[in-house]
């Protein structure tokens, strides 16, 4: 028997993980698709974002950006190819638990943007790199995969989450998680479970910790408040994926689909500022960014091309990143560093 966050933690990331296995991200023979895989106009408004905290920190050289979680690194590669004014200062580092990943994303990111150069200034690490540094720290959709512990309310306070034998069973939850969940949710009703990201407040508390001056940008689903998770039953907010489908129980089969919760801003540590996905891209140039696409459709679409068409996803990329009842809806925090 195991508690829920410990049997997670190795079927996404253990010998035989759903990560270890190279499974991830992506529109072909992968399990779910992110912003990143969705358009490159997402990671054009990181760039741009990134130009303007630049600008914003006095113009550091080097910049140093550290994204955790970065999978094949496709958001690395977009950054590189739409990045203008901290381009020469800017320097990347991808972090990645999956040793396969890693080495995909290195070489793709080395073949697409610095095909002249015998050095890029990209690294790819397993974890977060030791020391401070002025610059950007970057979690897109990573809180979302580090497993919670999970409670439940009882008559007489809080059971946990266990798994054994391929089935949930529950047990009185120990002091720390009791007085945690109390603390948290002090008038949840009978039966509510509520999701502890202990794993992701301590992740963004090092992310914190190695800025000395900058942002940490986190984007995922989640809730601004931990009691909006009362009012859901479990599987609405902890869910599995395979093959871009809901997979089931999270339970059976490790290994086999991903395992993602809904994160508890309110968990994390930090005075964060919040924005929807789809007004955060759009204040970072998506409108602008897509203006051409939507003139030349305007004059195209009575007898449209090829090309047109081709120009017409681009728009439709530009409608799924701010679809509010998708990826649009998506929480945008921002911690500020040093200012």
């Amino acid at each position: 028997m195991k508690r829920f966050d410990a049997f997670a933690e190795q079927a996404l990331y253990g010998p035989d993980g759903f990560y270890t296995r190279s499974r991830g991200a992506g529109t072909t023979e992968a399990d779910f698709i992110t912003s990143p895989e969705t358009s490159n106009l997402f990671g054009a408004c990181v760039a741009s974002y990134l130009d303007r905290v630049w600008h914003e920190l006095g113009e550091p050289n080097p910049f140093v950006v550290v994204e955790g979680g970065s999978g094949n690194g496709k958001l690395c590669r977009d950054i590189f190819l739409a990045a203008q004014d901290c381009a020469k200062s800017l320097r990347y580092v991808m972090v990645e638990r999956s040793d396969k990943q890693r080495d995909v994303a290195l070489r793709m990111v080395a073949a697409t943007c610095f095909t002249d150069s015998q050095e890029i200034p990209v690294a790819a690490l397993r974890d977060l790199p030791r020391g401070q540094f002025t610059g950007v720290v970057i979690a897109n959709e990573l809180l979302d995969n580090l497993p919670p512990r999970i409670v439940k309310r009882t008559g007489t306070g809080w059971s946990e989450l266990h798994v054994e034998d391929g089935s949930e069973t529950w047990r009185s939850a120990p002091e720390d998680a009791q007085n945690m969940a109390t603390a948290i949710s002090t008038n949840a009703p009978g039966g509510a479970c509520l999701p502890l990201q202990l794993k992701a407040a301590v992740w963004t508390k090092r992310a914190l910790q190695l800025l000395d001056k900058g942002r940490l940008l986190v984007v995922d689903y989640g809730f601004r408040n931990s009691d909006q998770f009362l009012q859901l039953p479990r599987d609405e907010w902890l869910r599995t994926y395979r093959g871009h489908r809901r997979a089931g129980t999270p339970f059976s089969e490790p290994g086999s689909r991903d395992i993602t919760c809904d994160v508890a801003f309110d968990q994390l540590p930090g005075d964060p500022l919040f924005q929807m996905q789809a007004d955060w891209l759009k204040d970072h140039g998506l409108i602008e960014m897509t203006e051409w696409a939507r003139e030349h459709w305007r004059n195209a679409a009575i007898s449209p091309d090829a090309r047109d068409v081709a120009i017409r996803s681009l728009l439709d990329e530009a409608t799924a990143l701010t679809d509010k009842e998708g990826l649009g809806n998506f929480v945008v925090a921002e911690w500020r560093v040093g200012d």
